[in-house]
């Protein structure tokens, strides 16, 4: 969000942030604001939105289990016929779209892939032979499993809060703690491909970031939101890691030491693609039209 605020300042918008939790204060200052559009990212805000909102809005949503219905919260399902009634949705992906349509929605809709900034990225010409998992440690993840199945065949570390108790480091699995912004753009570069079987996603930014920084990378299908078929991705089963047959571990491992040797070949490219398809620059082009398409959209 705060990528969209320094691209769209840049082409002579004026953005206003609002992260607070008091959704009726938010309210009260967009209504007395006089803004010409408004995107909302916070699901749970949606109901009052609708309510008392004197301005049609946006909306999107980043649940990572939007895909998997039957592992949705209380909260989540109770929320989604407000999400129905919302003026508009931008989907982050063209599956999220569909499902949105699926369940009826009938306002306006439209599809904006995730971007980064890629100049923020470090760039090396050549990796350190490992892979890395990055983000969020938790069960939703699949860590825990991953490290089980990788465990003394290929170097695999570990980074991010660990919110998973049954998670355990081995003799090649190492979780090296917490990274901040600033070594994420720094470190991700010494590694030569990132790994994300996750369970559930919806377009992680991780994998982008990854790329930026010149790493092939392994995903499940949940991961690979807007990803293009090219040799430097892989996109695995979400359950391959949950259906742990020998053959599954196997293709687990097979792949992700492929990409690893691979990568350095791939790596100017993989950047090149990144800041093509995904950069700012070029996916803030869409967010302009989508605002301009919304305030002619008759609601």
């Amino acid at each position: 969000i705060q990528e969209y605020k320094y691209f769209l300042d840049k082409l002579g918008h004026q953005v206003d942030i609002f992260n607070n939790k008091d959704v009726n204060g938010v309210i009260d200052k967009i209504n007395n604001g006089n803004y010409d559009f408004v995107h909302l990212h916070a699901y749970e805000f949606a109901s009052q939105f609708n309510k008392s909102l004197e301005q049609k809005y946006c909306f999107s949503c980043h649940n990572g289990y939007f895909f998997k219905q039957d592992k949705w919260e209380e909260d989540f399902k109770e929320g989604f016929q407000h999400y129905l009634n919302a003026p508009g949705i931008i989907a982050l992906s063209n599956p999220t779209k569909n499902i949105f349509i699926k369940a009826g929605y009938s306002g306006y809709i439209s599809v904006q892939i995730n971007g980064i900034d890629t100049q923020k990225l470090n760039f090396k010409e050549e990796g350190n032979n490992k892979a890395i998992c990055l983000g969020w440690i938790q069960p939703r993840k699949q860590q825990r499993l991953l490290a089980e199945t990788i465990d003394g065949k290929l170097g695999l570390d570990f980074v991010g809060p660990l919110d998973d108790p049954n998670f355990k480091e081995g003799t090649t699995t190492k979780h090296l703690g917490i990274w901040g912004l600033k070594q994420v753009y720094n470190n991700l570069t010494a590694y030569n491909c990132l790994v994300l079987i996750s369970n559930g996603e919806i377009a992680p930014l991780v994998v982008l970031e990854a790329m930026a920084a010149g790493l092939c990378v392994v995903v499940s299908e949940s991961a690979s939101a807007n990803l293009h078929s090219k040799e430097f991705i892989k996109v695995l089963p979400d359950d391959i890691l949950t259906n742990a047959t020998a053959e599954n571990k196997k293709i687990v491992c097979d792949t992700i030491i492929d990409l690893i040797e691979k990568n350095k070949s791939f790596r100017q490219e993989i950047v090149e693609h990144v800041r093509e398809n995904f950069d700012f620059s070029y996916i803030i082009k869409n967010y302009i039209q989508i605002i301009d398409d919304f305030s002619k959209f008759d609601y």
